[in-house]
């Protein structure tokens, strides 16, 4: 149903247009009214109507200089001005503003139906056309992306001899950062448990981001395959370039940076260097082999998946934790420190501020109930904690989360 707002400063005239024609019949209904021209423009911006009937002679703010004042705010909206013959200069300056749907008083039933129909016509199409831009940028985009996943699938997982100069003119077409020179691919494997869902773009932006100087001088170019697989080809290395403890290094550093900004397990490996592109598909295979070789560690595996199941424990500790895993404490808290650069007790803290969180967002509400959910028996610590790690208090996450289910926002 389209909105629509009638204002005139008499009230008869106002029930004359309510009550002569069906508005619902014809794909409307009657919004709201208003007395003059101020009053419309505080209805319009408050109840946002598709279609303003309005007159013109009206005290404080005539209806011409409401629509002129409203076309700032609000230019979607489509104007009828009822007017009376001896208002034919008004008419004029009223199409000068736009305006080209008149109603003669007194107000004659097919005169008014007429104009209706033809505003709503005009909606119609509007949206219409409007969809259809939507509709074609949403498949523009999805075939281009899903062009690329075929494409990167294609370069990654089949033999293929079609020359160099042909594969480097596709790839510029489908807007791959894909350079001449060397090649290597390196594989990351995400835990599926915990793996935050992203498309192809994003995964791109978000190793750009996190590689930075060194994504851009290799031209890295990021293929997600699902179930947490993800590749990265790295084209335009020079010979200088070939030392692979380099990758490796760097792939540690994505490891280690998803871990924590996710709170899950990631492990990766680097296949070796190829001059020409053909050999993406070897080094692709050697990477996925590799993974074992540079991943976190066998025994920080165990720990993290310790903390994972057991954090809602208000006891959970590290030297519960080497007593589970029948290793040195000391000896275990340097290691998790030299793996995941942070300590265990600031790992705890933030998977359970991340569950935390979670839980707020999931609609719970009980501050209590959550600090019990994720091991805190001391509620105030619990608040302290969560506000260190956020910047607001639960109290003040709740309510943005309140807000925005309130306006329709997914966080």
């Amino acid at each position: 149903m389209y909105k629509v707002l009638l204002v005139d400063d008499e009230y008869f005239p106002r029930e004359a247009l309510k009550t002569t024609i069906s508005w619902e019949k014809y794909g409307c209904t009657v919004c709201g009214e208003a007395k003059n021209g101020f009053d419309g423009i505080e209805k319009a911006i408050e109840l946002e109507p598709d279609i303003i009937l309005t007159d013109i002679n009206m005290p404080f703010m005539d209806g011409l200089d409401m629509i002129m004042h409203l076309q700032k705010e609000r230019p979607d909206i489509l104007y009828s001005i009822v007017t009376g013959y001896s208002e034919f200069e008004y008419a004029k300056r009223g199409m000068e503003l736009g305006v080209h749907h008149f109603i003669v008083k007194p107000i004659d039933d097919k005169e008014l139906i007429k104009t209706i129909q033809n505003m709503v016509e005009i909606l119609e199409e509007k949206h219409k056309k409007e969809r259809e831009y939507e509709s074609l940028k949403f498949w523009a985009r999805k075939n281009s992306e899903e062009n690329r996943k075929n494409f990167l699938y294609m370069l990654l997982m089949e033999e293929n001899s079609v020359i160099e100069s042909q594969f480097l003119f596709e790839c510029d077409q489908l807007n791959l950062p894909m350079k001449q020179g060397g090649y290597v691919v390196c594989f990351l494997k995400i835990d599926s448990r915990t793996y935050v869902h992203l498309s192809q773009e994003e995964w791109q932006n978000k190793m750009m981001e996190t590689m930075g100087e060194t994504g851009e001088n290799w031209n890295c170019t990021v293929y997600y395959q699902g179930y947490g697989n993800l590749f990265i080809i790295f084209s335009n290395i020079t010979e200088s370039d070939r030392n692979l403890n380099t990758l490796g290094s760097l792939m540690q550093s994505i490891q280690i940076a998803l871990m924590q900004e996710w709170v899950c397990t990631v492990m990766a490996g680097v296949g070796k260097y190829y001059k020409t592109y053909q050999g993406i598909v070897k080094s692709r295979a050697e990477a996925e082999a590799s993974v074992q070789e540079i991943r976190v560690s066998k025994l920080i595996t165990e720990m993290l998946r310790y903390i994972h199941e057991n954090y809602e424990n208000p006891d959970l500790s590290l030297k519960e934790i080497a007593e589970k895993l029948f290793v040195n404490y000391s000896y275990l808290s340097t290691q998790f420190k030299k793996e995941m650069e942070m300590s265990a007790s600031q790992y705890i803290l933030r998977f359970r501020m991340t569950k935390a969180a979670d839980a707020f967002r999931s609609g719970k509400e009980n501050m209590i109930e959550v600090a019990g959910e994720v091991g805190y028996t001391d509620t105030k610590y619990f608040y302290r904690c969560f506000k260190k790690e956020f910047g607001v208090t639960p109290n003040q996450y709740i309510e943005v989360l309140r807000k925005a289910r309130s306006s329709g926002e997914v966080l």
